[in-house]
């Protein structure tokens, strides 16, 4: 057996042609001959030695610009992933790298160097201007936060710093903005719920020494939690502590106010017991008691003291009604306002104007609201109290019915 010369795969004696290529068996040894000897009158050192005598090849150098390029380049990539904590604000030249590397690939280097070095201006320019911005609106939000009344323990530059040089500079610079902008954010959070926590707490107290429900010691805890609000300047640990008193102090009114109301209720439920089937008016103070115990047994505290409020009222018409033909006295001209209403209803617009300040700016009911407190306050100054107190009640009522549905 023998191998076919052109395709090298084993040929059997008793073939006449190879089975791969269909090489001829009878000219394989003759094939195989040829393949082995070395070419006629020197032909192949002939061939070697041209190729040995030939200078070696060399790539043209690169020209000056593409060193310059490459490290502007680097230089561009570094200072991109150092402003990524900047977010949305830190400036991108994606574009313009992209615009150098097909100008440089296209043989227009001094093109592509002219891209690089705009972009690296442009980079500075705006990566200056965004850390200038932010620590501006820093310094913003915490004087915000102090105008409310929260000193918070958190240094800010006097002056706004500068785009640093070095990487490392930059990078602890920019470390520094944003456990700023972390810190100011927790305190705002925190703030805003202690806000809504104390807000809760003043018109429930409110309803409450309305009402002359015994609360204990829950003024006093009260009067606790606002001066420490006074006092300053705070750590988040601070607000924290405050925000678990004021929630503990809230879920005390929770638990004292329904137990008084519900001892009332079933004392004038007694007292309606004993009215006669046909009595007059009799319906719709049992209306009243349904309605109070419903908004009791749903946990809305404020619109049960109204209900309970209004109870009362129609309870002692109910026992105390006109005699016949007598007509209803006259309403006494305006005068002087009753000092214990007219710091109650005061009270009130407090309690519910705080309120009101938690709201999101600029919706629909912050703008119903502020209008019905303004209208309030007109009223309590011209002496008329009782259409105060029902607008009062009215905007707790569209308060309580929003906070339930959040």
């Amino acid at each position: 057996m023998s191998s076919c010369p052109i395709c090298e795969q084993p040929i059997p004696g008793t073939s006449e042609h190879c089975d791969v290529c269909g090489y001829p068996t009878a000219l394989a040894i003759e094939g195989l001959r040829a393949a082995r000897s070395p070419p006629p009158d020197g032909a192949g050192s002939a061939r070697d030695a041209a190729a040995a005598a030939a200078p070696p090849k060399h790539r043209p150098a690169p020209p000056p610009e593409s060193e310059l390029t490459a490290t502007l380049g680097r230089g561009l990539r570094v200072r991109t992933e150092l402003l990524r904590p900047l977010g949305r604000d830190a400036p991108d030249v994606t574009n313009e790298m992209c615009e150098a590397a097909l100008s440089e690939a296209s043989g227009r280097v001094t093109e592509a160097l002219e891209i690089l070095r705009a972009a690296q201006g442009r980079l500075e320019r705006q990566a200056r201007d965004a850390i200038r911005q932010r620590w501006e609106a820093a310094g913003d939000r915490r004087r915000a936060l102090e105008r409310t009344g929260v000193p918070i323990d958190i240094e800010l530059p006097t002056t706004v710093p500068s785009l640093a040089e070095t990487p490392e500079e930059i990078a602890d610079l920019l470390r520094r903005l944003v456990e700023v902008e972390q810190r100011l954010a927790r305190f705002e959070s925190d703030w805003k719920g202690i806000q809504g926590l104390l807000a809760q707490i003043e018109s429930l107290r409110t309803e409450a020494v309305d009402l002359e429900i015994p609360l204990g010691e829950i003024p006093a805890q009260i009067d606790q939690i606002r001066e420490r609000l006074s006092a300053g300047p705070f750590r988040e640990s601070d607000l924290d502590a405050v925000a678990q008193d004021a929630a503990r102090t809230l879920m005390l009114l929770h638990e004292a106010i329904p137990t008084s109301l519900e001892e009332e209720l079933g004392r004038h439920a007694a007292r309606l017991d004993d009215l006669p089937e046909g009595a007059p008016s009799g319906a719709a103070v049992r209306k009243l008691h349904e309605e109070a115990t419903h908004h009791l047994t749903r946990g809305r505290l404020v619109e049960a003291t109204q209900s309970v409020r209004d109870l009362r009222r129609a309870l002692l018409e109910l026992e105390n009604p006109p005699a016949p033909g007598t007509a209803a006295p006259p309403r006494p001209a305006a005068g002087p306002p009753a000092e214990g209403m007219l710091e109650t209803l005061l009270r009130k617009a407090r309690s519910l104007a705080g309120r009101v300040r938690v709201l999101p700016t600029e919706s629909a009911l912050a703008l119903e609201a502020a209008a019905q407190i303004r209208e309030a306050t007109d009223l309590l100054r011209a002496g008329r109290l009782e259409d105060a107190d029902r607008t009062l009640t009215e905007l707790m009522r569209t308060l309580s019915r929003e906070e339930a549905k959040r």
